[in-house]
């Protein structure tokens, strides 16, 4: 039986100025050879809390200060289950958190390591559907989107409920 590896995946993203989200993908070779577009995401260390995990990776490999990150919310779960049985076997089950970003997009840097490729995009919801391969991610971006759809319809409502009291 192999171990089940558990990771947590930080979906990060920043409104643009048409208050449209807008998320970071990395550019990385996979285990398979094809170069994918994938969020950052990494191994859960012992004692460390899931939402820790993906905030200190994000950061790591994003060079964006914790403090311009905020943890939105838990999106979901998947599970990858390798059928390989040699070098390259890796069950995980990934965690996945939406994380708004602060700071100016143009200061993230990727660093060239764990197979990465110093090339990253911060990409539409429209992009994300046409360059992420797997349909389990496709769908956690488009409930991410819905989930920034949402809170600006709230926040929209709030300040229109506000500025009528100050008539």
């Amino acid at each position: 039986m192999w171990e089940i590896v558990q990771s947590a995946w930080g979906i990060v993203y920043y409104l643009d100025s048409d208050r449209e989200p807008r998320y970071l993908l990395i550019k990385r070779h996979a285990l398979s050879g094809k170069i994918e577009r994938v969020a950052s995401k990494w191994k859960l260390q012992p004692g460390e809390e899931m939402e820790t995990t993906a905030l200190r990776e994000v950061s790591e490999e994003t060079w964006i200060p914790i403090n311009q990150m905020k943890m939105k919310q838990k999106i979901g779960t998947t599970s990858l289950r390798s059928t390989e049985t040699k070098k390259w076997h890796l069950d995980k089950d990934v965690t996945y958190f939406l994380i708004e970003y602060s700071g100016n997009p143009d200061d993230v840097r990727i660093i060239q390591e764990e197979w990465y490729i110093w090339n990253h995009k911060w990409a539409t919801i429209a992009e994300i559907l046409a360059l992420v391969y797997y349909e389990d991610i496709r769908e956690l971006f488009r409930k991410t989107y819905l989930i920034i759809k949402d809170q600006k319809k709230k926040s929209d409502i709030k300040k229109d409920f506000m500025n009528k009291l100050d008539l």
